[in-house]
């Protein structure tokens, strides 16, 4: 074949069939609010942070689930969000309003998130039984193992905003 040929057979590949490549592939998780950087972290960038694995019964099937993904916690602190030691005073009414695609948005207190203030073990999971969640399910997904109901297991994450409870000016919340 013809090296031009070729060279129009793969410019051709990716011109149609890159588009149709998961949208796993080009997600990504957008964290920002005042006082901090807004990033954005790749699935790739989750795949190279340490990871956690946690093992939780499904509350509505009953099966045994194994996920594995980041703590949100460590992702909050990459974004220069207070923690540990650092996190007091006003810091405390610091909350995270974590959004999906489909405009789900559950809150979460700093403090609950916080492995030195409790042992939750919350995550931002991309993984289910050792494969990438499913479309309707991911590509990330909050999966908070001390709820007793899944309703703040938030499917589709797309963006986590740090937020807090007391105007800057004032001592008490709002």
């Amino acid at each position: 074949m013809p090296r031009k040929t070729t060279s129009l057979l793969i410019l051709f590949f990716f011109l149609t069939l890159v588009p149709l490549l998961p949208a796993q592939e080009q997600a990504s998780l957008q964290i920002s609010g005042p006082g901090i950087a807004t990033i954005k972290i790749s699935l790739q960038d989750l795949s190279r942070m340490p990871r956690l694995t946690l093992d939780i019964r499904e509350p509505h099937k009953g099966e045994m689930q194994h996920y594995e993904g980041v703590r949100l916690s460590d992702l909050l602190a990459k974004a220069g969000v207070p923690l540990g030691e650092k996190l007091r005073g006003r810091g405390l009414a610091t909350y995270v309003v974590a959004t999906a695609s489909d405009g789900y948005a559950v809150v979460y207190s700093i403090a609950e998130l916080d492995p030195a203030m409790t042992d939750n073990q919350v995550i931002v999971a991309d993984t289910i039984n050792s494969k990438p969640l499913e479309p309707k399910e991911g590509p990330l997904k909050i999966v908070v193992p001390g709820d007793k109901r899944p309703a703040r297991w938030i499917r589709m994450l797309t963006d986590l905003r740090i937020e807090n409870a007391v105007n800057p000016s004032e001592s008490s919340p709002r």
